[in-house]
C-alpha cells in the first residue's frame, strides 16, 4: 500500500495540467458549438454536449484507476488488450451501417467507435514487442512483425470504411526512426510524398507539355524529368564528387529513381480510377485549381469564414454566431471543424495559445519518453507523441485548407465518446508508466 501511496508524488504535474486545459478547454469549445442560443436545463444530459461531458467524466474517472493500476500490469497485458480490440474491429463489420460506414457499435443513444481504440492497442502491442529482449528494429524479421501488428487493425478499418482513422497509422513511422529506422527511409517516403503531391497537382490542374513536337500529360513528362535529373547526378556524382562512387550506392539511387518515376506515373491511374469525384474535387479546392464554395468546397470555405471572424481576439465564449448550433453556419463545427469555433470566440490571440499549449503537450510527452530508463515506456511514450502530433497537423491543416478533408479529430476537442476517452487513456497510461521511472527497469 505504500508502494502505490508513493506513486502519486512521481506523477508528471507539467503533463497533467497540460492535458487538464486541453480536454476542459475542448468540451467548453464543444458546448459553445452545440449552443442554439437558449438556457434550457431540462434534458441537458441527453443534448450532444450533455453527453459528451458523460464521456469527460468517464475519462477521468476510467484515467484515475489506471494511475492506481501497477505499470507491469499496462505491460503484460499489452498484447490481451490489441487481441480484443481486433475482435472489436471485426464484429464492427456486422453492425448496421450509419452514416455509410460499419464504424461503430450503438447502446441506445450513445455508441462505441472500436477504431479509435486500436491507436492505444497498437501503441501497447507496438511498444511490448519492441521492448522484449533480444528485438532489435534492425533485423529485417523484427521490422515485418512490427509492420503486421499495424497493417491487421488498418484493413479492419479500412473496411468499414474509415481512411482517416487508417492514415494515423502513418504516424508510427516517427516512432520506428527512434528505434533505429533509417534516416534514408524517412527521407525517400518524404521524397515520395512530395512527389506525389506534385503528381496529383499536375492532373488535377490537367497540365500537358510540348516533347519533341508531341503533346504529353504533365505526370510522364515530370516522370522524364526525374530520369534526367537521376542520370545527371549519377555521371556528376561518378566523374567529379566521388571518382570512387560504391556500386550499392548507385542501387540507391536507381532505386529511389525507378520509385519516383512509378509514382509519378501511377498518379494517373489512382486518380482517375481509385479516387472518387468529391476526393477529385477537394485536390482542386486545396491546389485553388477551382472555387466551389456551394459543393465539395463549402465545408472550408464556411470554417475559414468563421476563423476570420474572429479576428484578434474573438468575440467571446458563446457569442460565436458562424461556428454554433443556432446559425449551423459550419457543417461539423462540433467534430472536425471544431478549432473555427475556438478561432472564431477567441480570435488570433486565442488560436496562437491553443497552438502554443497543444506544442508545449507534444513536447512535454517526448520529454517524458526520453528520461525512461524502461524501453517499453519511451517506446509507448513516442507513440502518444506521434499520435497526437499527426491528429493535430493534419486537423488544423484540413480546417484552414492545407490539407484535404479526411474526416481527423483534433484530439481532446473534437466531439466523440470514443475519441476523447482513447486520447485520455494514451496519456493516462504514461502518466502511470512514467511514475514508475525510478522504480521499475523493464
Amino acid at each position: 500500500m505504500a508502494r502505490r501511496i508513493s506513486i502519486w508524488k512521481y506523477i508528471d504535474k507539467y503533463l497533467l495540467i497540460l492535458f487538464l486545459l486541453l480536454l476542459v478547454g475542448g468540451y467548453l469549445t464543444i458546448y459553445s458549438s452545440s449552443y442554439d442560443g437558449l438556457n434550457e436545463t431540462v434534458g441537458f444530459w441527453s443534448t450532444s454536449s450533455g453527453k459528451q461531458l458523460i464521456w469527460v467524466i468517464v475519462s477521468l474517472l476510467i484515467g484515475s484507476i489506471v494511475l492506481l493500476v501497477e505499470g507491469s500490469f499496462i505491460h503484460n497485458s499489452s498484447y490481451v488488450v490489441y487481441i480484443i480490440v481486433l475482435l472489436l474491429l471485426v464484429g464492427v463489420l456486422f453492425m448496421p451501417a450509419i452514416k455509410g460506414a460499419k464504424s461503430w457499435f450503438q447502446f441506445g443513444s450513445f455508441s462505441i467507435q472500436p477504431s479509435e481504440f486500436a491507436k492505444l492497442s497498437c501503441s501497447l502491442a507496438f511498444a511490448r514487442y519492441l521492448s522484449s529482449i533480444n528485438v532489435k528494429f534492425q533485423d529485417f524479421r523484427t521490422r515485418i512483425k512490427v509492420i503486421s501488428i499495424l497493417i491487421f487493425p488498418a484493413i479492419l478499418i479500412v473496411l468499414q470504411p474509415d481512411p482517416g482513422t487508417m492514415l494515423v497509422f502513418i504516424s508510427f513511422v516517427f516512432v520506428m526512426y527512434r528505434e533505429g529506422l533509417s534516416g534514408n527511409i524517412l527521407l525517400i517516403g518524404l521524397l515520395a510524398i512530395i512527389i506525389a503531391v506534385i503528381g496529383i497537382f499536375l492532373k488535377a490542374s490537367e497540365t500537358s507539355f510540348d516533347l519533341l513536337g508531341s503533346s504529353i500529360s504533365g505526370n510522364m513528362f515530370f516522370g522524364f524529368i526525374l530520369l534526367v535529373i537521376s542520370v545527371l547526378s549519377f555521371f556528376i556524382i561518378k566523374f567529379f564528387v566521388l571518382p570512387r562512387y560504391r556500386k550499392e550506392k548507385f542501387y540507391r539511387l536507381a532505386i529511389v529513381t525507378v520509385i519516383g518515376i512509378v509514382i509519378s506515373l501511377g498518379v494517373n491511374h489512382v486518380y482517375d480510377n481509385l479516387f472518387k469525384d468529391r476526393h477529385r474535387n477537394r485536390f482542386q479546392i486545396m491546389f485553388g485549381i477551382k472555387e466551389d464554395r456551394t459543393g465539395d468546397g463549402y465545408n472550408i470555405y464556411q470554417a475559414l469564414s468563421a476563423i476570420g471572424s474572429g479576428e484578434g481576439t474573438g468575440k467571446g465564449y458563446l457569442q460565436g454566431t458562424l461556428s454554433n448550433d443556432k446559425y449551423k453556419h459550419v457543417p461539423e463545427q462540433s467534430t472536425d471543424f471544431i478549432f473555427c469555433s475556438w478561432a472564431e470566440e477567441w480570435g488570433f490571440l486565442g488560436g496562437l495559445l491553443f497552438i502554443i499549449v497543444y506544442i508545449a503537450t507534444l513536447i512535454r510527452i517526448v520529454m517524458l519518453a526520453e528520461r525512461q530508463r524502461s524501453k517499453f515506456t519511451r517506446i509507448f511514450g513516442y507513440c502518444v507523441a506521434s499520435i497526437l502530433f499527426f491528429h493535430f497537423m493534419i486537423n488544423i491543416g484540413m480546417v484552414t485548407g492545407l490539407a484535404p478533408v479526411i474526416g481527423i479529430p483534433l484530439p481532446f476537442f473534437s466531439k466523440g465518446g470514443s475519441a476523447v476517452l482513447t486520447f485520455s487513456l494514451l496519456i493516462f497510461i504514461l502518466l502511470r508508466l512514467d511514475a514508475e521511472r525510478k522504480v521499475v527497469l523493464r
